[in-house]
């Protein structure tokens, strides 16, 4: 007896008879969806008005914008479309003119990127939300947990996504530029102390992702894959590195950086001066120190919201981050005059926002008690700087060289030049060749 017999039909339906079309079982439906169609049905009044209300929206920002430049007697950006002819360069430029004027933008992304932030620890492309309140500039971040920095593959796609956008060509890999400075203040006779400092990230982990170790006590300072590579090739080619990270990160540490800052805290930053004074003394025959001491140091105290912080663009009557005060030692010399530098000094440092922090005004942390200041005064001689924000791959080598070939020779009498920079501008620095080829240079003492 066959087990399958067919049922009756409910309600008097016949059993081949097609179901009814059109409900949620009609096969018609699942074509439609493999085509990616789906129906909806909207009353006539329905429709026009989700029209009307999305043309209003699209043409209220432009029509806003145009309005209030008018009032205010502002140029507009949208001028430049009927004034020069359109090229790649000139419609980016044109794109970022329209971003930073757009009053729009100005109104809502601050007050959506302070809900975001507060209630999602949500950041941006450059700032990086850590654990209570702690903030991470986004490129060191990407620079510590990215790929390995002179991998072939790695330089190759940062020097095509240049290209790719428009920009001028770039030199991403690291190795000739430091090789080639190298080799121009060995004809001096002068040493090159290489002195990347170490991200945010790397010494202050535990603010970022909230896991401590599950090892022995003591967190390993997390690297790029190819650090310790990079640094045996800068010593297998006469370059010396002064990496002042710890082996490992203690539990009860002070903090090594600023809360919502991407620079070091003063103690940090003392504490390594005293060890880079006696790295170069190390390396370089240094004069001894001046007798008495030509520094002294000052307290003073400084507060400001960090610079990271300022990249979230937040409203200015935000309540989530405050201010952070710290204590700086202002460098004097014998007159008590604040410290500057000393174009006669043995030792140059060239150095970007690390060396400024503390002693340019405008990043409003103090003056007179930054990197050039605290070296000083641990080396008890003078020091010349040359120091520049960002850009540390390339900026104050290129001001060494203008002066050169102006004929300001910033390397007379000098024994040593400290170069120091981030250690992200290894992955994402433009490490532009200098031409050294300049009397100052090639001239032997």
């Amino acid at each position: 007896m066959n087990r399958f017999l067919p049922t009756a039909p409910l309600d008097g339906a016949q059993p081949d008879s097609p179901s009814p079309r059109g409900g949620p079982t009609d096969p018609s439906h699942d074509a439609k969806l493999r085509r990616g169609i789906l129906e909806t049905r909207s009353s006539r009044g329905v429709t026009v008005g989700i029209t009307v209300c999305f043309l209003a929206l699209i043409y209220a920002v432009p029509l806003g914008q145009a309005w209030l430049e008018r009032t205010r007697g502002e140029d507009s950006p949208m001028l430049d479309l009927a004034r020069h002819a359109p090229t790649s360069e000139r419609l980016r430029h044109f794109e970022d003119d329209v971003e930073q004027a757009s009053y729009a933008k100005d109104f809502v992304q601050p007050h959506l990127q302070a809900l975001l932030t507060r209630f999602g620890r949500v950041g941006n492309k450059r700032a990086v939300v850590g654990l209570g309140g702690w903030l991470y500039y986004a490129p060191g971040v990407a620079h510590l947990g990215g790929p390995g920095f002179l991998g072939e593959d790695a330089i190759r796609a940062r020097e095509r996504a240049a290209l790719d956008r428009g920009e001028p060509a770039i030199h991403a890999d690291p190795r000739p530029a430091i090789v080639d400075f190298r080799a121009a203040l060995s004809k001096r006779g002068i040493r090159l102390i290489l002195f990347p400092v170490p991200d945010k990230a790397m010494l202050q982990p535990l603010e970022l992702h909230g896991r401590p170790s599950s090892g022995p006590p003591g967190l390993p300072v997390p690297r790029n894959p190819d650090w310790a590579r990079f640094v045996s090739e800068m010593r297998e080619a006469g370059v010396f590195v002064f990496d002042p990270a710890p082996p490992v990160l203690r539990p009860g540490e002070g903090p090594h950086f600023l809360v919502q800052d991407t620079h070091w805290t003063p103690e940090w930053m003392e504490d390594v001066a005293g060890q880079l004074a006696t790295f170069v003394r190390v390396v370089a025959a240094l004069s001894p120190p001046e007798a008495p001491a030509p520094f002294s140091a000052i307290d003073a105290t400084a507060e400001a919201l960090g610079d990271v912080a300022a990249m979230l663009k937040l409203p200015d009557n935000q309540t989530i981050f405050a201010p952070q005060r710290v204590t700086i030692h202002e460098v004097h010399d014998k007159t008590g005059a604040p410290w500057k530098a000393d174009e006669s000094g043995e030792v140059l440092l060239l150095g970007d926002s690390f060396t400024n922090v503390f002693s340019m005004e405008p990043m409003g942390w103090g003056t007179s008690a930054g990197f050039g200041a605290q070296l000083a005064r641990a080396l008890g001689l003078g020091v010349d700087v040359i120091a520049q924000n960002d850009s540390g791959a390339f900026a104050t080598r290129e001001a060494l060289a203008r002066a050169l070939e102006a004929g300001e020779d910033r390397l007379a009498g000098k024994k040593a030049v400290i170069w120091e920079f981030a250690s992200r501008e290894l992955s994402v620095g433009d490490w532009k060749p200098v031409d050294w080829n300049v009397s100052a240079v090639r001239e032997a003492p």
